[in-house]
């Protein structure tokens, strides 16, 4: 996913310098989503719009999940916004192999109540601004299996 270049991320998410709010990629995702339903993505560049000018913009946007590319778009600075909308699809693949790199006694992302299986999956987004380089953030989303049994919501446990 990543190359030799330096990725920039924010230092503190309580304090934003004005570099990282123009900069930091914001990720709009739902929190949970069901393995093989499609869902979107929003990433826009910057908790306070990026410029789009000719002398400084944004150049790309990527998203990626669990380290998997998902999309890029290539943007111009007469795009006038630097914001991209993915269509993503969670895997059941993916909470599988979570469950097998987080072993425990009573599984992982189990249900207790009905035994439907989630995982935590990391969405990241990478830009690269012509002037100021590459920055990236991440969210995580529950993918949750889609043999889900009808008439309840599971609560999940903390170890999620």
């Amino acid at each position: 996913m990543k190359s030799d270049i330096s990725v920039q991320q924010a230092k503190n998410y309580q304090n934003l310098t004005d570099m990282e709010k123009k900069h930091i990629p914001v990720i709009e995702a739902p929190t949970e989503a069901i393995a093989g339903e499609p869902f979107e993505v929003k990433v826009t560049v910057g908790s306070i719009p990026h410029v789009m000018e000719e002398d400084h913009y944004i150049q790309w946007i990527e998203l990626h999940i669990n380290g998997d590319l998902v999309g890029k778009k290539e943007l111009k600075p007469t795009e006038g916004k630097a914001e991209v909308t993915f269509t993503v699809v969670g895997t059941e693949e993916m909470i599988t192999a979570r469950e097998i790199m987080n072993c425990r006694v009573h599984g992982f992302g189990v249900c207790g109540t009905c035994g439907t299986r989630s995982a935590i999956v990391n969405l990241t987004a990478i830009e690269s601004c012509n002037v100021h380089g590459l920055w990236e953030d991440s969210k995580g989303i529950e993918i949750i299996s889609a043999t889900v049994k009808p008439g309840k919501k599971c609560q999940w446990g903390p170890e999620l």
